[in-house]
């Protein structure tokens, strides 16, 4: 399959996944941290991509800034200035590395999302888990605002994904389709899984 098609199939698919909408928010017993941001630089674990290297109308950028989704003193956020606003097809991701992570204790992903740009995003972000086989399985978020928000996604959500014990990274993913508007600035904060099952050592962070 030619690359571009395979760009329009996997676009037409995160199309289609189910929303996030109004996620409630909970009290973990047990939590497994992946991300608070609260660093001085960003690590080696985080990175980005874009589909087109050679596209100049399409592209992500990422930085630490001082807004932190838990009001801690100090903490921070990573800022996602993405742009794919190009007649191209265009899709730009992040990645967080999990090293092959077990995470079949846990049931739920939560995450807190924001625009920076004074306004509504109107579209949709994926976030997207590869497990150990390099299968992917995405799932569809909207209703961005421009204060935080923190989602809520039971991991029953990610159905590709039958063995939660060795996932490999976790994916935030813009693309031209469910983008909008096109070009903007998202941030996210206090990524974390959570289970229903009291932790007898007490929680996880």
């Amino acid at each position: 399959m030619r690359p571009l098609i395979k760009l329009f199939a996997w676009a037409l698919f995160l199309s289609a996944l189910p929303l996030a909408i109004n996620a409630e928010s909970v009290s973990p017993q047990r939590v497994l941290w992946i991300e608070t941001f609260d660093h001085e630089d960003i690590p080696n674990s985080i990175g980005t991509w874009e589909h087109n290297v050679l596209d100049s109308n399409q592209g992500i950028k990422i930085e630490l800034v001082d807004q932190d989704a838990a009001g801690k003193k100090g903490g921070k956020s990573l800022a996602l200035h993405f742009d794919v606003d190009s007649p191209n097809p265009a899709m730009v991701g992040c990645w967080i590395k999990l090293e092959n992570q077990d995470l079949s204790a846990f049931d739920a992903l939560h995450f807190s999302l924001k625009s920076r740009d004074g306004g509504y995003f109107r579209g949709s972000v994926a976030v997207q888990f590869t497990d150990s086989g390099y299968r992917k399985a995405a799932y569809l978020i909207s209703q961005i605002k421009d204060e935080w928000k923190e989602y809520r996604i039971p991991l029953k959500k990610f159905p590709r994904i039958s063995d939660w014990s060795g996932i490999q990274d976790f994916e935030i993913i813009i693309d031209d389709i469910n983008a909008i508007p096109k070009e903007g600035t998202l941030l996210v904060d206090e990524i974390y899984l959570s289970s229903s099952i009291k932790a007898e050592a007490g929680p996880y962070r």
